[in-house]
């Protein structure tokens, strides 16, 4: 068992977060409880800036929403100077309502809705990652009508194979995002923008898969996007001002995860950039990251309470709690390892091994697939799983009706929640009775 992140700590025979105890928690706001370190929150986003953001000219470090979005998370991003991207228009109008600023907003995604980007444009939301060629008619069109212009930065796909699942692969030729970088089929897509009355061409988008260990995959790709440069200056005589190297950098989930230091992806990073434009006798571009698991994946800790055990002789023992796929979707569809402890009785020695199950009527919703605990681990228990601050909120569900946990914050020995548990009145909110007509 590892603690991913110094915040959560063993006292005794207690697990403690930010200083407030785990069973503390569970007894204030009930469980299952989504617990967000925000003193690990807080350390992320401080080396963005500092290591990324004060440490280079033009950087602009953008945190990605889809990995935890709420009206809290934006406005510490905000706090910290840094960008975020967003792939839909609900993802933009949390922000907005947070006070975010418009122009540190980068609307991502594969299949832009002709309403959210008549929503984004509407509300000064210009910078787009432009994905497809629909998307730049929509985009002539729309903004046309409305009288904007969209900054457009392009996704490119460079071809390379990285990340921990095949469904988290993102930059290799089979996938949905992005323009092909063969058969120059990206270039097709700068001349269209380039010959736009609504667009202008700002750079290129990289982005080559999530939970990435290898620094090389890294490096190869901003060396063939630096080709891709070149190309672009060589077809059409533009000097491309803005490079998004993309995120995907990896975190420990479990005690083999062996993460790649943040400085040392993005010195590689703007040495291969800087290098190439000083050897052109270039202005050095705008660079952007987009790191988002790597910034509240650790921080955040699930509390459960345990229900009933189940031992079947020489095979295993199920630990079942009040939990599962419905707010953790990541075992079942990621097949993704966790690790966790009885919060009440972390100091005891682990010697039995168990499978941690959750209450949904589906076999494969597994919460914990192989995990070590207390031989003394009984009903009433509470259980943490780390490490699910990253797409576990924002992936979850109301699977069979369950209603969401809540999302509690800690912070120097006090707790705040920032986002409230459903009640089963949340459950029948959008039902209506209405009459065939």
């Amino acid at each position: 068992m590892v603690l991913q992140t110094k915040f959560a700590t063993i006292k005794g025979n207690d697990l403690y977060i930010d200083g407030v105890k785990a069973t503390d928690l569970a007894s204030q706001y009930g469980t299952p409880l989504y617990v967000m370190s925000e003193g690990h929150i807080r350390q992320q986003m401080n080396e963005l800036k500092t290591k990324f953001l004060d440490k280079y000219e033009n950087a602009l470090p953008l945190f990605a929403s889809k990995s935890f979005s709420c009206l809290a998370i934006y406005k510490l991003a905000s706090e910290y100077g840094i960008g975020i991207d967003c792939v839909s228009a609900g993802e933009i109008s949390i922000a907005l309502k947070a006070g975010f600023d418009p122009d540190k907003i980068y609307f991502h995604g594969n299949n832009k809705l002709p309403s959210e980007i008549e929503y984004a444009l509407s509300h000064d939301v210009t910078h787009f990652v432009i994905d497809n060629f629909y998307e730049i008619e929509l985009c002539e069109k729309i903004a046309g009508e409305l009288g904007k212009k969209v900054k457009a930065t392009v996704r490119v796909v460079p071809g390379i194979k990285a990340g921990g699942h095949n469904f988290i692969m993102t930059g290799h030729k089979d996938t949905k995002f992005g323009f092909s970088s063969h058969y120059g089929i990206y270039l097709k897509a700068i001349a269209k923008i380039l010959n736009s009355e609504n667009i202008e061409y700002e750079g290129l988008h990289a982005h080559i898969g999530s939970q990435v260990f290898d620094l090389y995959a890294y490096i190869s790709a901003m060396n063939k996007f630096m080709g891709f440069v070149d190309e672009i200056y060589e077809n059409f005589g533009v000097v491309t001002s803005k490079v998004n190297a993309g995120g995907g950098y990896g975190i420990a989930y479990n005690k083999n995860d062996e993460p790649l230091d943040f400085e040392v992806i993005t010195s590689e990073i703007m040495k291969v950039i800087y290098g190439h434009y000083d050897e052109k006798g270039w202005a050095h571009p705008a660079v952007m990251i987009e790191p988002g698991r790597y910034v509240v994946g650790n921080a955040g800790i699930t509390l459960y309470t345990v229900g009933a055990i189940k031992e079947i002789p020489d095979v295993r023992t199920y630990v079942s709690v009040d939990g599962g796929m419905a707010d953790n979707i990541r075992t079942a569809l990621y097949d993704a390892d966790y690790d966790g402890i009885v919060a009440n009785k972390a100091g005891e020695t682990k010697t039995k091994n168990v499978r941690v199950a959750g209450k949904c009527c589906e076999s494969g919703d597994i919460v914990v697939k192989d995990v070590n605990v207390t031989a003394n681990i009984m009903p009433g228990d509470i259980f943490a799983v780390f490490t699910t601050g990253a797409y576990n909120y924002t992936m979850s569900s109301n699977y069979n009706q369950l209603p969401k946990p809540a999302v509690v914050f800690t912070y120097e020995g006090k707790t705040k929640c920032v986002i409230r548990r459903q009640t089963f009145d949340d459950l029948v909110a959008y039902d209506v009775t209405e009459d065939y007509k």
